[in-house]
């Protein structure tokens, strides 16, 4: 019936109670849903959405030129049934192996990881008894030197970039190693605080998670001073309290075999025979990137944030949402049927889209109507139908399926 039973069905340890439990979650939602029909609130009641048009417009919209993504995947779930998916073009081109790509062939989600990040983040302050107003301080290595406007920040000035920490969004095995982050907050709040999207501001989350687990359960003593220990800790946090609950397989930064793992490319390496890039894992950087998933995977987590309590409550997902925590901005020139939420996520090489090898990712929920969508293509220099952003691509696509 829902999601979480028509793709995990390879995981025989889902017991029945504690589907019984998620049924009952998800029905009760869509009797609420059924008592206020939220798009009567908003002046929508004389359109519809019509989910096939929805499902067209992305493989239109993505296969708009002659430079489509050498391999690309999508979902489609609605009230958390997966509804639509499919998969296009090559994991590995025929220079590297030729094999197809699928929706369950893993990929570099890249910044998506942020979303999941900022989930993990709000379990844990829930369980402190503490709040994103308070500071992150306390919560470093000892040894860390934190002067310079480091005691005046706080969890919900990394979640939204707004830290003011001195950083850059390259040289990630640097500035996203435990050396990069210890001397960027001991370099300092120097930067105003607006919004600065920068990866260690959730990089800086692979201490904090152990740390605030540390705090929160008796048995587990987390040392916090050493790399290994917070990398180890930082992805074990996210199995058991994200993943686990939702009878996933392990999902974590390391890639499938070299020789089968999804590689990265820009849409015209199919023409030239140019090997794809093979990335390594990122354990060293994670936080803000590097989860290795497969599109159906990604839409698990969205099925679960969006409508159950399982890994989030009700409270918690309405100030992540409030606060576009481990989200990207609102975008009100595309929002046209009340809020949208979604986290993109890219990585690309090179001097920019056009000439680089990547990869892109986007994660969507449209809670109206309770549409949410995944996207992950293994390609850079991709130009949708009206722009190059995926994420603006997917939200067009969504607005030009009402009715």
């Amino acid at each position: 019936m829902i999601l979480i039973k028509s793709i995990i069905q390879k995981n025989s340890a889902y017991t029945p109670t504690t589907f019984k439990t998620i049924i009952l979650s998800i029905l009760v939602l869509i009797f609420m849903g059924c008592e206020d029909d939220p798009s009567s609130q908003f002046g929508f009641e004389e359109s519809s959405f019509n989910i096939d048009l929805f499902e067209q417009n992305i493989i239109d919209y993505v296969n708009a030129g002659n430079n489509s993504p050498i391999g690309w995947a999508y979902t489609i779930s609605e009230q958390g049934t997966l509804s639509k998916s499919d998969a296009f073009g090559q994991a590995r081109t025929s220079s590297d192996g030729a094999i197809n790509f699928s929706e369950n062939k893993e990929i570099n989600i890249a910044s998506v990881t942020k979303f999941y990040t900022a989930i993990a983040v709000m379990q844990l302050l829930e369980a402190n008894n503490l709040t994103i107003e308070d500071p992150i301080a306390p919560w470093l290595p000892a040894s860390w030197d934190t002067d310079d406007g480091i005691d005046g920040l706080n969890f919900k000035d990394l979640l939204k970039h707004e830290s003011g920490l001195e950083s850059s969004n390259n040289n990630f095995d640097v500035t996203l190693g435990y050396e990069g982050l210890k001397q960027c907050i001991g370099t300092g709040v120097v930067n105003s605080q607006t919004r600065n999207y920068l990866n260690v501001n959730f990089a800086l989350f692979r201490v904090l998670i152990p740390s605030l687990w540390d705090a929160s359960d008796d048995t587990n003593a987390i040392d916090i001073e050493h790399d290994g220990n917070t990398q180890f800790m930082y992805l074990l946090y996210m199995q058991e309290n994200i993943f686990d609950r939702l009878q996933l397989p392990v999902v974590d930064c390391y890639p499938e075999d070299r020789n089968i793992a999804t590689l990265y490319y820009n849409v015209n390496d199919i023409n030239t025979q140019t090997n794809g890039l093979f990335y390594n894992d990122w354990n060293n950087k994670s936080g803000g990137g590097g989860y290795f998933m497969s599109a159906r995977e990604m839409a698990v987590v969205n099925a679960y944030f969006e409508h159950t309590e399982v890994l989030v409550s009700a409270s918690q997902r309405a100030i992540m949402k409030e606060h576009r925590l481990g989200m990207d901005r609102e975008d009100t020139s595309r929002e046209a049927h009340n809020n949208y939420y979604g986290k993109g996520g890219s990585i690309g090489t090179g001097g920019g889209a056009s000439v680089s090898q990547g990869v892109r990712a986007h994660i969507a929920m449209f809670p109206i109507n309770g549409i949410d969508c995944v996207v992950v293509m293994n390609s850079q220099g991709v130009t949708f139908t009206g722009n190059t952003n995926l994420g603006q691509m997917i939200y067009d696509a969504y607005n030009n399926a009402w009715e």
